[in-house]
């Protein structure tokens, strides 16, 4: 887990300056109290308030981002076709599930990146994120079978994957890719 680290650091400044920036925006101009009272306000907040430093390690890779934009777009719209249908189908609506996905990630920066990419896809609802145990629960919307239930676990896998590719570290790759494998021997 992130430390949480009090008082104010060189890493702040960015915070403090996007806060200010934030402050400026809602009272609508840009006078000497209005930008001292924001710098104020800003470094208060971040005293008192304390964000856990979060860990960047990994490289970004830009073929392996532009995979996974595009492959999350086209996700996108097929499952809203897909909840669209459901929602006006004239059967009954399918049960649903809350399924359990193992994360590869240590970084909780990638699994919370992995929960909301999931997350944004109609169809399914990330309900909790354990980042020590390396796991989240989602709540799928179409678990009317098995082979549903197993294609919602396999696409939040792939998910992770895909962003492992694109900014997760070699070893994470290498062991999502051999549960990848294990799991679909």
């Amino acid at each position: 887990m992130a430390d949480r680290t009090r008082g104010l650091h060189p890493w702040h400044v960015p915070v403090i300056l996007w806060l200010t920036v934030v402050w400026l925006l809602l009272w609508g101009e840009l006078t000497p109290i209005n930008l001292i009272g924001g710098l104020l306000v800003s470094a208060i907040i971040v005293v008192v308030f304390p964000f856990p430093r979060v860990s960047v390690d990994g490289t970004i890779r830009p073929w392996a981002s532009v995979v996974l934009v595009s492959r999350f777009l086209a996700d996108l719209s097929v499952a809203s076709f897909n909840v669209a249908w459901l929602a006006v189908r004239p059967k009954a609506p399918p049960p649903s599930a809350v399924l359990r996905i193992d994360l590869v990630s240590h970084s909780e920066l990638r699994q919370t990146l992995t929960g909301e990419l999931v997350s944004l896809v109609p169809g399914s609802l990330l309900i909790e994120l354990d980042s020590e145990g390396r796991r989240m629960w989602l709540h799928v919307l179409d678990a009317g079978s098995p082979e549903r239930i197993e294609t919602a676990r396999r696409k939040a896998r792939l998910q992770e994957h895909r962003l492992l590719k694109a900014i997760g570290t070699e070893a994470e790759i290498s062991e999502s890719e051999r549960r990848l494998l294990e799991e679909h021997a």
